[in-house]
Formats: structure tokens, sequence, C-alpha cells
């Protein structure tokens, strides 16, 4: 997850192939949240949305269904049912830069999720799904997002220690090899 999310499958040191991915990353956070708050300063957005509630604007399952739909259905009543879906109907509806924020970045985390489970059910590897990347390095909130909507659709997310240079260690190899072969 940088500033576009690449969905790889890595089978064994060495063999990997792009199996998918998704425009909405680190970018579109940085791109919407400059828009929607003015402040393109991406270490203080991060600190904006870790105030933030989504819930201020987003539309949640439970704000649908109610808790017993919810119970009725077998979905959490924090599900993301639209984001930004509390701001199309009510316009007394007055957030701040912080509550929108902090749904900016969990709709990305969102995205990324989806797409990952997407290609990981089909895959069959949901129970070993990794992510990594630039955008998540220093992220809390984002690994948190990422978990629970991992958890919420059944699979389980893992998170690697200095995940934002992992793209950087898995093309040495190859860059080595061409540089070796030059000389």
């Amino acid at each position: 997850m940088g500033s576009g999310v690449s969905i790889l499958r890595c089978d064994s040191v060495g063999h990997f192939e792009r199996v998918g991915g998704t425009a909405c990353g680190g970018a579109t956070f940085l791109g919407l949240s400059r828009l929607l708050t003015g402040e393109g300063n991406f270490l203080k957005l991060l600190a904006m949305a870790a105030e933030g509630n989504a819930s201020a604007v987003d539309k949640t399952v439970g704000d649908l269904y109610g808790p017993k739909g919810c119970d009725d259905l077998g979905m959490p009543e924090r599900l993301t049912a639209a984001n930004f879906g509390k701001l199309s109907k009510r316009p007394e509806v007055n957030p701040s830069p912080s509550d929108l924020t902090r749904p900016v970045l969990e709709m990305v985390a969102q995205a990324s999720v989806l797409q990952a489970k997407a290609h990981a059910t089909y895959i069959g590897c949901i129970e070993r799904v990794f992510f990594v990347g630039g955008f998540l390095e220093g992220n809390a909130i984002a690994r948190a997002a990422i978990s629970r909507s991992m958890g919420n659709l059944g699979g389980t997310a893992f998170f690697c220690k200095h995940s934002d240079f992992l793209g950087a260690l898995g093309s040495l190899p190859q860059s080595l090899q061409k540089s070796w072969a030059a000389t």
C-alpha cells in the first residue's frame, strides 16, 4: 500500500505475481483529505484522523437496520454501509476536519481490504494476507481499520515491520542480477 495498492500472490521466495490492485491508496487519502480540510501534510492528516470519528459522516449498517436488524443479518453495527453517506441527506451535519479525515482513511483501508479479501478467497489463502507499504508505516489507524475490516470479512490481516522497504527489497535480486550481467 503506497500511493495506490498492488495485490501480489507470493507462493515462495522468488515466485510472485501481481493479481490485482486499486488506485484507492495513500495518495487518495492525502488528496481527498487535503481537499476536504485544506491540510496537505501527511503526518498532520494522520494526527487529525486519529482524533476523528468516521461515524459522524459514514452511514453504518447499524444506522440502516438498528441493533436487532444487524443481529438478524449477522452483520456488525459498525460496518460501513456508505462512505460519507450521512452527508448526502442531512445538511445539518457539520463535521470537523478530523471527522472528515478519519473516514477518508478508513475508506482507503476498506477498499484495499475488499480487494485483498476477494483475491485471497479466490486463490485460497484468506488465512494469510499481509499488508505492507509506505502508507502503513507508523499508521496505526490504517492498520486497525484493516484488521477490523478483515475480521468483519472472515480473514486475518498481518503486518510486517519496516514494510515500507519491502518493495525495494523485493526488487533487489532482479536489480542485482541485471547489474552483474552488465559488468
